[in-house]
């Protein structure tokens, strides 16, 4: 392949690099076992939906938001559903969930997953302040109560509302089934929402960028969590909205099938709220599924109602699934993650061989015709048109397709892409040790050894490619590029700074068995 071409893809993947460098969060502790705790817990069936229809769009709803932490900050119960393990705390005081418990996931504690993803008041149920907004804040009563279960109960002159919970730990979520009778007016819609932080510290969150997501039928969106500074409204049906973080997400889903309009909007300069609008009946019934959790795929599909879309492994999405399965695959069979992707990098490297050989052998002929190439450079140095078809001419007869050099390279991208976006970013190496220094691969190498070895290796494949540039320019960019990648690989994830060590690597050993045959048949045909 020619040195202008693969400066090209590399500068592409420099482009690249540097922007998934702005995805990462350094997380802690590795995983324990999880899911024995909770093998056992069956998931709760959802309530009927309702006659509804959309109604026009809402204005931006006032709900008394100060007013309602006000009432809460005296007077309310707090019930816990769960265990040591993973539990929900839910007030009396607006029937809000106030706390979320995760400690059995990979030694996670609550404190740090709920500031990653900005936990506050969650599953906050109300309506316009000009209707019954007093009702985010109202004292519910306890009508029953057990380790997974909690039915509240509030009544008055205006509503009669029934807030049902049912705990499901084995998927980290917690159903809510809301039934509100309307005694006189019914409003114009009804509120279920999340909230969260719009900003975090650089201690709690370096270079952790949360997003709101939107799922709907017909497609998905997402907002940046500190963007957003005014209403973000979106029609059609929805299915799930919530705030996400690189690795654990927080999210209700529209279990009702009513139909849901969305809203995000920021509450105050410090907080954002995100949610669904339901046309409001005399009597409303409400379902959802608050998911409180890990972006860990398997989870996420067994929670339903399409959680798995908020962990997107971008553009080669499909190359990706198998990539990570194979990941998992290894690692069964090694028990660490460190060594899973080294034997991945291998296979998948392997794979490859033949396109490689076929693009270093394109390459090898490019530098066999680079000095007859130089001599019509300079000879139609003034005529451009003639250059470009006697350079043709030349490699036509020299039997160089520069097709030959490029297609390979295009054909293993989307392979190499798809590997590197399941590095950067499944939480599978979240909390894993490889060994001595690295004892977690979703953080940085914190003595800077692998990139720096990652530097050197590139330097060593580089100066071992057949050199087909001639313009110094381009040759003092690709000297520049080893560099380049290593500074750009200091802060991202241990795990993929492995996988592109262990690549250049065996690419490295690849090139000396490829140039070996082809001076072997070189020398045979001479």
């Amino acid at each position: 392949m020619d040195k202008k071409v693969f400066a090209a893809v590399a500068l592409c993947a420099g482009i690249f690099l540097l922007w998934q460098n702005f995805y990462l969060k350094p997380l802690t502790e590795r995983q324990q076992a999880w899911s024995q705790q909770h093998a056992q817990q069956a998931p709760v069936e959802t309530a009927k939906p309702s006659e509804l229809s959309i109604s026009p769009s809402p204005s931006k709803m006032e709900t008394g938001t100060v007013a309602a932490k006000a009432a809460r900050s005296s007077g309310q119960k707090s019930v816990v559903l769960g265990d040591s393990a993973y539990s929900y705390t839910i007030l009396t005081k607006g029937g809000v969930v106030s706390d979320v418990g995760m400690v059995g996931y990979r030694g996670q504690k609550t404190d740090k997953v709920r500031k990653l993803i900005g936990g506050s008041d969650e599953l906050e149920l109300n309506t316009p302040a000009a209707d019954l907004g007093y009702i985010s804040a109202v004292d519910y009563t306890i009508e029953r109560q057990d380790k997974n279960g909690l039915v509240l109960a509030y009544d008055d002159a205006n509503v009669s509302i029934k807030r049902t919970y049912s705990l499901n730990a084995a998927v980290f979520s917690l159903d809510n089934e809301n039934t509100i009778v309307f005694k006189k007016q019914a409003p114009s819609h009804v509120y279920v929402g999340l909230k969260s932080a719009k900003t975090l510290t650089k201690d709690e969150a370096e270079n952790e960028r949360r997003q709101i997501y939107l799922n709907r039928i017909g497609g998905q969106k997402t907002w940046t969590v500190s963007d957003v500074d005014e209403v973000k409204e979106e029609s059609g049906q929805g299915v799930w909205v919530g705030f996400a973080s690189r690795y654990f997400l927080n999210a209700i889903a529209n279990t009702s099938g009513a139909p849901a309009q969305f809203q995000a909007r920021p509450v105050s300069d410090h907080e954002v709220t995100a949610g669904f609008f339901y046309p409001a009946a005399k009597t409303s019934n409400i379902a959802v599924r608050m998911y409180y959790g890990p972006k860990d795929i398997d989870i996420l599909k067994a929670a339903g109602t399409h959680l798995e879309t908020a962990v997107d492994f971008g553009w080669f999405t499909i190359f990706a699934y198998p990539m990570l399965t194979a990941l998992k695959w290894f690692y069964k069979y090694v028990h660490n993650f460190g060594i899973a992707i080294i034997l991945l990098t291998v296979l998948v490297k392997l794979l490859t061989y033949p396109l490689t050989l076929k693009s270093m052998k394109s390459m090898k002929q490019m530098q066999r015709i680079q000095p007859q190439l130089q001599r019509l450079r300079e000879r139609y140095k003034d005529d451009k048109e003639k250059l470009n078809r006697e350079m043709l001419q030349l490699m036509k007869s020299n039997g160089y397709n520069p097709a030959s050099g490029c297609l390979p390279i295009f054909i293993q991208m989307p392979i190499f892409v798809a590997l590197y976006n399941v590095l950067n970013g499944a939480i599978d190496l979240y909390g894993q040790p490889f060994f001595g220094w690295i004892h977690d691969l979703s953080l940085k190498d914190p003595l800077y050894v692998t990139p720096v070895l990652l530097a050197l290796m590139m330097f060593i494949q580089q100066k071992m490619t057949p050199n087909t540039a001639s313009d110094p320019a381009q040759q003092r960019m690709m000297m520049m590029m080893p560099l380049i990648f290593g500074f750009m690989m200091l802060s991202l994830p241990s795990g993929l700074t492995l996988y592109m060590l262990v690549n250049s690597v065996v690419s490295v050993l690849q090139q000396v068995a490829i140039n070996k045959t082809i001076n072997v048949g070189a020398s045979a045909a001479a």
